[in-house]
């Protein structure tokens, strides 16, 4: 825990945070601009469509935060102080992805608020956001388990993990099925499909064909975090070792 809070505490610096926080609250931006005039009957779908379409936004978010995970310290060369505590090297690849995913879900959570203020602003009933809340935190898990490892395995780790989002997941995930089903923010609208009366139709477009279901979604998200992790622990057994 320790350990965690220090990383959390490294990454979470107030100016990062403010650009971060606005970066993740444009889905809710699109939502308003979108649903200020709209009919009230209507607001439901559009809040389940344009949320999941425009929360590419956030993964970026999640992404420049939480590839510095452990990158910082490799730069401030305080790692071999961490090496030397008497933990295990698994044991630093837990507390580094927990704190990627308490970042992330910071984000996550402001990001979602944002888009209950923009549901508001419009005067839509707020019980429909509550499902987003899980889309949010569901991308914030699984990002965070791919770009914690990115940023201490890779060199300019956020222009790979940029090139990951636009050209994997943007691009060829909506290309490809097979890639589409990988894709961690796909996966993230497919537990909020199971959640809520209809998607929008561009929702359910960008989800193609991801499963519909919370608990394939979790289970899918559970093993990106089994592999996430694994890479990490291997990492740091391989690399800069004391």
């Amino acid at each position: 825990m320790t350990l965690t809070a220090h990383l959390y505490r490294r990454m979470m610096k107030k100016g990062r945070v403010v650009a971060l926080v606005a970066l993740s609250s444009i889905p809710a931006l699109a939502y308003w601009l979108t649903a200020f005039d709209a009919d009230s009957s209507e607001l439901g779908v559009i809040y389940n469509d344009i949320i999941p379409t425009s929360g590419f936004s956030f993964a970026i978010a999640a992404l420049i935060l939480t590839v510095a995970t452990l990158r910082e310290e490799r730069d401030a060369g305080t790692l071999p102080y961490i090496y030397m505590r008497p933990i295990t090297r698994l044991s630093i690849a837990v507390s580094s992805i927990a704190a990627g995913v308490s970042a992330a879900g910071t984000l996550a959570l402001a990001g979602w608020a944002a888009s209950v203020l923009a549901l508001a602003a419009v005067g839509g009933d707020l019980s429909i956001a509550l499902p987003g809340l899980l889309l949010f935190f569901a991308g914030a898990v699984g990002y965070a388990a791919v770009f914690v490892p990115l940023g201490y395995l890779v060199p300019r780790s956020t222009l790979v993990g940029l090139g990951y989002l636009i050209i994997g997941e943007m691009i060829v995930g909506s290309a490809i099925a097979g890639i589409g089903q990988l894709s961690i923010w796909r996966i993230s609208v497919s537990i909020l499909a199971d959640l809520v009366p209809r998607l929008g139709p561009e929702a359910t477009e960008l989800m193609g064909e991801v499963g519909v279901g919370v608990g394939p979604g979790l289970v899918k998200l559970g093993a990106v975090l089994v592999v996430g992790t694994a890479s990490l622990t291997w990492a740091l057994r391989r690399r800069d070792a004391l």
